[in-house]
């Protein structure tokens, strides 16, 4: 080979192990230093860019708690707690504790913005309380209240609400198609299978009678996923799949109802 030749090979493997150096430095050194000070240091940064990760299991249980949507879980000791509370101890506590500031001396809200607690069943009252307590529905007013409460006095105010004469309104028109037989089409299950009249499950509140406006605020909550305290997402998945105007039909037309027992 002339001598020509050898500076021309010597001239092209300069040039490849310039472009590997620089390729080197941008891509392990140059570009994780840019997330350096985000991403735990500067070491950590090249190990990514290498494929080398440290462990994470921290950060995935916690992912995985606050991806569970309530800390109740319907077995027979929760459904005992549930049942176990007084009424007398109950009416003593709420009286204390200023629900009636919200929700009525009685029960019934004397606000649109509030639920009517009288009549609900025990169950229903005790999950909630025990879902703003754990955190896994959120309001500020509401978890700063459950936080001071035992169990037995969450069953204790579940009982007393249980016993009050729930809100009774004038029958309106024939029920929308989402409460009777929902959209099997669109993958809704009809309300009434789970509110009554034609079941109910364990936790879910019967709707008639209740606040249009509150009603109208918790399925348009369900629906962005700001309210996430469903078990199984039964009601995110329904409510998502409903329009605005379809959420608001039935809010309206379920406060309309009398009471169904």
């Amino acid at each position: 080979m002339s001598m020509s030749g050898h500076r021309l090979g010597a001239k092209a493997w300069l040039v490849a192990a310039l472009v590997a150096l620089a390729a080197f430095v941008i891509g392990f050194m140059w570009l994780p230093s840019l997330q350096a000070s985000a991403q735990g240091g500067l070491w950590d940064a090249i190990c990514r860019a290498a494929g080398i990760y440290r462990p994470s299991a921290p950060a995935v249980k916690t992912t995985l708690a606050a991806q569970i949507p309530t800390a109740v879980a319907w077995n027979p000791e929760t459904l005992h707690k549930a049942a176990s509370g007084d009424a007398q101890r109950g009416s003593a506590l709420a009286a204390g504790s200023g629900c009636a500031g919200c929700h009525g001396a009685k029960g019934i809200s004397p606000a649109d913005s509030f639920p009517n607690l009288a009549g609900l069943p025990a169950d229903v009252t005790y999950k909630q309380l025990d879902d703003y307590r754990s955190g896994k529905r959120q309001n500020p007013i509401m978890q700063g209240m459950a936080a001071t409460l035992n169990d037995g006095q969450i069953a204790d105010l579940a009982a007393y609400f249980a016993t009050l004469p729930p809100a009774r309104a004038k029958a309106d028109d024939a029920a929308p198609m989402s409460v009777v037989s929902g959209s099997p089409r669109r993958s809704i299950a009809p309300c009434a299978a789970c509110h009554g009249a034609l079941g109910r499950k364990e936790g879910a509140p019967p709707l008639h009678g209740q606040k249009g406006a509150y009603l109208k605020a918790q399925l348009d909550a369900f629906a962005t996923g700001a309210r996430h305290n469903d078990i199984n997402e039964q009601m995110r998945q329904v409510a998502r799949a409903l329009s605005a105007s379809e959420r608001d039909t039935l809010a309206d037309w379920y406060q309309q109802q009398p009471d169904s027992k």
